[in-house]
């Protein structure tokens, strides 16, 4: 008798984990005149994927506290990885967004991740590949769809 799907999705929750800590590579990536650590990396990748964020946009979305946040913008700051504005629709609220050596760096370390990643998964067959980017992409889909339901909410 198969798993039912509630130990479908506790078999998912535990094991994605543990997955995505393999694939993703924790060393920081040497990149120009500074080292980006795993959890900068992710900072970039957060920023990068849109004009900028306020600082509570960014904690959200990385599963932090706005001080931790705060903590990592400022050390990408200091390094020109990062640049802070006034939000022009309210001049009290800050926005984070990449420099241009951000841009740079977030697409070396994004690079590094692939090479890391198709290392790892060198073992899979063509077929394994490309099954598993078809459930990724799945799981992207529902994320990104229950996401967008509960901000609306």
């Amino acid at each position: 008798m198969g798993r039912t799907r509630d130990e479908d999705i506790a078999l998912i929750a535990g094991g994605l984990p543990q997955v995505m800590g393999a694939l993703m590579s924790h060393q920081p990536l040497r990149t120009g005149a500074f080292d980006v650590t795993m959890a900068q990396g992710r900072v970039l990748m957060v920023v990068g994927h849109g004009p900028g964020c306020t600082m509570s946009e960014l904690a959200s979305k990385l599963g932090i506290g706005v001080s931790a946040a705060t903590g990592l913008v400022d050390r990408l700051v200091e390094r020109g990885v990062l640049e802070r504005e006034s939000d022009s629709a309210d001049r009290r609220v800050v926005r984070v967004r990449m420099s241009p050596a951000g841009i740079r760096a977030g697409q070396e370390w994004y690079a590094a991740q692939i090479l890391h990643m198709g290392k790892a998964l060198s073992a899979l067959s063509d077929r394994d590949i490309r099954r598993v980017a078809e459930a990724v992409e799945i799981l992207r889909r529902a994320t990104v769809e229950e996401t967008s339901t509960s901000d609306r909410a």
